[in-house]
């Protein structure tokens, strides 16, 4: 049964679904007691699972509110309350960002120059230095995690974060974290610390930059032997960023970057003239002392290959558990093509034509339309107040169309070329996002259906 109107602990009426996964859902929600919009976040529990695991992911639940809520940074979601439902389950009250994700921008509108990349990694870095202070690691960066409200860069879900005086949840050699972007550290089921999160920061910047993770493969096992053994993939667009991410995707820990060496680099990056990716084979620019790793000795080279031999050996294992409990489901020709016919049955906003379809993922498709770019003078640069007049005639069209059972504000991306508008499908598949983004000459509105 679904939960919209559900007013939880007498206070918080759930009014529209913002997002789910396998195992939780993120409500906008009203406070009707203080009068405001807030975010709830809901962990719904397979009815097989056991009474020990039903504990345990509920205890999870509590210690990502306890987490987030001992931090007090604009940089990191504000929780402000947890209550417990009639089922009792517990629901983490916070903040309600307004925007995206780090990922859902990538997605839509590609790689991120370094100047821009700089500029959220920057924010990050406080993030996580405030929670390190605190004595809290992570333990999944990551820019689905990252959250883009403007020109803020909020750090959310502490669901497997490490508090330094709790012990109770994380089992010796349990492996917690999403592949792509998980530690050396991680994957071998050693413990974390404030360098891990710093490594996935690495990997972050790194993906905003080139538009995929440094490590990469057919299979979760595949990803967790690249990450143990592998050198990252070349960061050819990040240009000045490249000694910043190859500093903080070293296997050693002691070896990484730290937080303060890391830190300049951002700042003057980000505030330096714009620059466009580095084309590939260009120099990193010159200001950034990248030290590589001091040479190992002929006694270490073998110590290491030795190693890498015994971590490939040791990871393969525990991947061959951890992909014996997923299973990836990919949707074939005909699924796409019905995405398509979906987008395209909305119609077309008053002065725009469908100009391509293509998939964006599986079977998801994205059909983009096209129209004029209005402006009063020249098109180039952010949004002008045309522009945010159309960003808003297109939300209020979509609220009209077919099949979509509510759309969310449009939320502006960093550097004020696009915007996502979250849409809330009546059926799956459906429309799940739009985005509007600004070329100098035209304006293109693109539909992902999945």
């Amino acid at each position: 049964m679904s939960d919209l109107g559900q007013v939880l602990a007498h206070r918080y009426r759930l009014t529209d679904l913002l997002g789910q996964g396998g195992m939780g859902a993120v409500w906008h929600a009203r406070d009707v007691q203080l009068d405001r919009d807030v975010a709830v976040k809901e962990l719904r529990l397979p009815e097989q699972l056991g009474a020990a695991q039903r504990a345990r992911l509920i205890a999870r639940l509590d210690r990502e509110a306890r987490a987030a809520a001992r931090l007090k940074h604009p940089g990191i979601v504000t929780v402000h309350d947890l209550v417990t439902g009639d089922d009792g389950r517990p629901w983490i009250v916070m903040e309600l960002v307004h925007g995206g994700s780090l990922d859902d921008l990538l997605k839509s509108q590609g790689p991120l120059t370094p100047r821009q990349a700089a500029g959220i990694g920057l924010q990050m870095l406080d993030a996580l230095h405030t929670a390190h202070r605190a004595g809290i690691t992570h333990r999944d960066v990551k820019p689905a995690n990252v959250l883009l409200e403007g020109d803020r860069v909020v750090l959310t879900d502490f669901g497997i974060a490490a508090l330094e005086d709790d012990a109770t949840l994380t089992r010796s050699g349990e492996i917690m974290g999403t592949p792509a972007f998980m530690s050396p550290e991680q994957v071998r089921g050693l413990p974390t610390s404030a360098a891990t999160d710093l490594w996935s920061l690495g990997a972050t910047l790194h993906t905003a930059t080139e538009g995929r993770p440094p490590f990469g493969g057919t299979s979760t096992g595949a990803v967790f032997v690249a990450v143990a053994t592998e050198d990252p993939a070349p960061a050819v667009r990040a240009g000045p960023l490249e000694p910043v991410i190859s500093g903080l995707l070293r296997k050693d820990p002691a070896q990484r970057l730290t937080a303060d060496q890391v830190r300049a680099t951002l700042a003057r990056l980000s505030s330096g003239p714009p620059a466009d990716a580095a084309a590939p084979g260009r120099a990193p620019a010159q200001g950034f002392a990248h030290q590589p790793p001091p040479p190992m000795s002929p006694a270490a080279q073998r110590g290491k290959l030795l190693w890498v031999a015994l971590v490939a050996a040791a990871v393969t294992v525990v991947a061959a558990v951890a992909v014996s409990a997923s299973v990836i489901l990919t949707g074939g020709d005909s699924t796409y093509e019905n995405n398509v016919s979906i987008a395209e049955k909305l119609g077309a906003p008053s002065g725009y034509t469908r100009t391509s379809a293509r998939k964006v993922g599986g079977s998801r498709a994205e059909v983009t339309f096209t129209g004029a770019r209005r402006c009063t003078s020249g098109c180039s640069g952010p949004a002008t107040t045309a522009d945010r007049a159309e960003f808003a005639a297109i939300t209020e069209w979509l609220t009209t169309r077919p099949g979509i059972a509510a759309v969310h504000p449009p939320a502006l991306s960093p550097d004020g070329k696009s915007c996502i508008i979250g849409v809330q499908p009546v059926r799956v598949p459906g429309v799940v996002k739009a985005q509007v983004v600004l070329r100098d000459d035209r304006t293109l509105l693109q539909i992902e259906v999945s």
